[in-house]
């Protein structure tokens, strides 16, 4: 027994030098590296385990038990000879990789195979192994992490020869013979095709971290080429978008050289051209927008991994590019909204002043005159401001004088207006007609009803980073509840009287950002305050 025990572990370290060249194959990466198998790699699972089966019969040792005698194994097998063995390591490992089609095959297989070669022990060594593909196959099928557990592998691969030692018993025949046989085999076989299979597991286990841990670096590599390219990439597919893109991969991936077109035109190229070269679409909404072309210095270069990389990377340009166009179609529609926001002016305005100027026509020709000139003026701006995103707050400060000169000749003079307005901040830039809808929702709704004298204050102070304006009526006022509806209506209100302050505080907040709203103070018949603060920009 002791002897045996020391030829089975020596031809075990054959098993595993076999299993370790096995896993060098690329074959053999992609048969264990998918969860589920593929109809051909089911096919090339079933082949390389069933070999695998039939090389672990042939590098075992004849034995007879009776006079006791070990042999280099022939091809065929005396009747009162058996065979020491390895052959239940490929089929169990068949069974727990590739499950019950792979283990049932390569049991058929390497289990036929033991048979044809006869010996009186041939039969139940054949049904052994047929079965033991079929119980890994099982086992895996109930514990899904089997694999990871080289101890309960090397319990199931013993458990596999235990049980071909159970069948030599029970079927094979003389007897005693078989008794005898199961006495000097049965320990070493058990251990040896035990340690067999933790051996292999632990190796394939060893392929597959060193699967993760590539792809884990190629990973980083694709990002980090990601982090590059996306600033570039900003612009859009450009000639100079695209020589910083090239160089970029040229340097991160060693390449011999690489092109990006746009379909038609060639944009950038950097290194040199060969016959190795991977080819990726740049895609922009299903849409092929331009081609990049990676050039390898030699074929055997060109991996899978490598390909799976490059296809990758290709994606993650192409919605850099999709990102691109998206912000660009993005900024059209701000721009195309804050055009229709400014361009809602209430038209009852000019139709009031008409009136007005006409009435004052044949009474006071020179406040008519005034009048006109100043409603000319005011139109021109409010055509000009439909052309511009921004405009000077000087700018709008003589378009509310506007405004204000024709309505304190509307009202005869009853509104007085006061300005606190600090010089340096004339220069900045904000949306033009931000103010006088303001104003003119002050003297619309606030002065309504109101006889005495009804003031109006605008104010522009300089704060550091900030500029606050603010515009304050003595009118009605409003009460805290309306107040508080007020404010709700101007943050998502469009309908009603509360449009133009929607407008405006719409226009602020797309221009400057959230922070820069309308907020409001007021008490009932102490008049409002309308303030909002803009960052400093020329």
């Amino acid at each position: 027994m002791y002897e045996l025990m020391l030829i089975m572990l020596e031809r075990l370290g054959l098993i595993v030098m076999l299993a370790f060249i096995a896993t060098r194959l690329r074959f053999f990466r992609n048969m264990i590296s998918p969860a589920v198998l593929s109809r051909k790699q089911q096919y090339t699972a079933i082949i390389f385990f069933g070999a695998f089966g039939i090389i672990g019969t042939y590098s075992g040792v004849t034995f007879q038990a009776e006079p006791f005698l070990l042999q280099r194994l022939k091809t065929d097998i005396f009747n009162h000879e058996a065979i020491a063995n390895f052959r239940v390591i490929g089929v169990v490992l068949g069974g727990l990789f590739g499950g019950y089609k792979v283990g049932t095959a390569a049991g058929l297989i390497a289990g036929g195979h033991r048979m044809l070669l006869g010996g009186f022990t041939a039969f139940p060594c054949g049904i052994a192994t047929i079965a033991a593909g079929i119980s890994a196959a099982w086992i895996r099928a109930k514990n899904p992490e089997i694999t990871d557990k080289p101890l309960l592998v090397f319990l199931i691969g013993a458990g596999a020869e235990m049980l071909q030692m159970a069948l030599i018993v029970l079927l094979a025949r003389p007897y005693t013979e078989s008794l005898a046989l199961v006495q000097h085999i049965a320990l070493p076989m058990i251990l040896a095709n035990g340690i067999g299979c933790a051996l292999f597991l632990l190796i394939i286990k060893s392929v597959a971290k060193e699967e993760e841990k590539a792809a884990a670096l190629q990973s980083q590599k694709v990002l980090r080429i990601a982090e590059q390219t996306l600033m570039h990439l900003k612009s859009g597919l450009t000639p100079q978008s695209a020589d910083k893109v090239c160089t970029i991969l040229y340097q991160e991936l060693n390449l011999k050289g690489v092109t990006i077109d746009d379909g038609e035109n060639q944009l950038s190229h950097i290194g040199s051209s060969s016959n190795a070269a991977v080819i990726e679409s740049l895609n922009s909404r299903d849409t092929v927008i331009g081609t990049l072309r990676f050039y390898f210095h030699s074929q055997k270069d060109v991996t899978s991994i490598e390909k799976e990389t490059l296809s990758g990377l290709a994606n993650l340009l192409s919605s850099q590019l999709e990102l691109a166009e998206a912000d660009k179609l993005y900024n059209l529609a701000k721009d195309a909204e804050i055009n229709v926001l400014q361009a809602q002016i209430n038209p009852h305005f000019l139709f009031n002043t008409l009136n007005t100027v006409i009435s004052l026509i044949r009474i006071n020709p020179e406040k008519a005159r005034t009048a006109l000139r100043s409603l000319s003026k005011f139109i021109r701006q409010n055509l000009y401001s439909t052309t511009v995103s921004l405009q000077t707050l000087e700018d709008e400060v003589e378009h509310v004088k506007s405004y204000l000169s024709i309505e304190q000749i509307r009202f005869e003079d009853r509104i007085a207006v006061s300005y606190q307005i600090d010089d340096s901040c004339l220069h900045n830039k904000l949306p033009p007609l931000t103010l006088q809808p303001i104003i003119e929702n002050a003297v619309k709704h606030g002065f309504k009803g109101k006889i005495e004298k009804c003031e109006l204050k605008v104010t522009i102070r300089d704060y550091q980073d900030n500029i606050a304006l603010y515009i304050e009526d003595n009118g009605s006022g409003v009460s805290e509840d309306n107040l508080v509806n007020l404010a709700a209506d101007v943050s998502r209100n469009t309908e009603g009287s509360g449009i133009a302050l929607y407008n405006i505080n719409k226009r602020l907040q797309m221009t400057f950002g959230s922070d820069c709203g309308l907020n409001f103070k007021s008490r009932p018949d102490y008049g409002m305050t309308v303030y909002f603060n803009i960052p400093k920009i020329s």
